[in-house]
C-alpha cells in the first residue's frame, strides 16, 4: 500500500462527494451510533477544547455541543463539505503530523478512522500528544479484531461498491488497510509508548470496531 501522503490526500479527494452515503450503505448506518456512543464516553462539557482529527466531513465535531473546537483534515474537498453541513464549527485545512498549535491547548483530541492512513504515526502521536493538556483525553476509533465480523465486511464492501458504482481502488485500500492496521491491544501498547495512558477500551460489532480513549 501507498501511504504517501500526497497519494491519500488525492484519494479522499477523489471521494469526498459520495463519502457520506457510501459510509452509510457499508456500514448500514452504523458509523453515526458507534460514532455518537464514543462521544458519550468523553463526557464532553461546552467548555472544553476540542480538536478532531482527520475529521473528514465533520461527522465527529458535529455530535458535541462544544463552544471551542477545531476540525482538521488535509482534504480540501473533504472540509469544503465539512464547512457546508456544519458552518457553525470551525475547520482547518492541516496536517496532523504537523500541527499548527501551541504545546499543551486542547483538553479532547478525537480521532476517528484516520491513524490507519497516516504513514508516519509515530510523529501523529507526538504531536497528539504534544498539544493535549496534561489530564487531556484521547480518542480514537477504527477497525478491532480480524475476525468473521471483520471478514464479512471485507467480503460484502467490494460488492456494495461495485453495485452503487463507488470508488473500486479506495474501497480496495481499504480493505487492505484494514488488514494492514495493529490489532487494538498492539495499537494501546504503540500509543501508551508516546505517554499516553489507557482509560477505557470499548469494542462494538462484535469486537469488529474498537474506541480507545487515553489520558496524558
Amino acid at each position: 500500500m501507498n501511504k504517501a501522503p500526497s497519494e491519500i490526500k488525492k484519494m479522499f479527494n477523489s471521494i469526498a462527494s459520495n463519502y457520506d452515503r457510501m459510509n452509510n450503505i457499508i456500514s448500514f448506518g452504523m458509523h453515526k451510533i458507534i460514532k455518537k456512543s464514543c462521544i458519550k464516553l468523553l463526557q464532553i462539557n461546552t467548555d472544553t477544547q476540542l480538536l478532531d482529527l482527520c475529521t473528514g466531513t465533520g461527522d465527529f465535531i458535529s455530535m458535541t455541543d462544544v463552544k471551542n473546537s477545531i476540525g482538521v483534515d488535509f482534504s480540501e474537498n473533504m472540509l469544503d463539505i465539512a464547512r457546508k453541513k456544519h458552518p457553525k464549527h470551525n475547520f482547518l485545512q492541516a496536517d496532523c503530523t504537523e500541527l499548527p498549535f501551541n504545546d499543551n491547548c486542547f483538553d479532547i483530541i478525537t480521532m476517528g478512522y484516520g491513524l490507519r492512513n497516516i504513514e508516519n504515526r509515530e510523529k501523529a502521536l507526538k504531536e497528539i500528544y504534544r498539544v493535549l493538556k496534561p489530564n487531556g483525553k484521547f480518542l480514537q476509533l477504527d477497525f478491532g479484531n480480524k475476525n468473521f465480523a471483520g471478514k464479512l465486511f471485507e467480503i460484502l464492501t467490494p460488492i456494495i461498491v461495485k453495485i452503487t458504482n463507488g470508488n473500486n481502488n479506495a474501497y480496495k485500500y481499504l480493505i487492505e488497510s484494514k488488514k494492514d492496521f495493529p490489532s487494538p491491544e498492539e495499537l494501546i501498547k504503540e500509543i501508551e509508548n508516546y505517554g499516553l495512558k489507557l482509560k477505557t477500551c470499548k469494542y462494538y460489532l462484535f469486537r469488529s470496531i474498537s474506541c480507545q480513549i487515553f489520558t496524558k
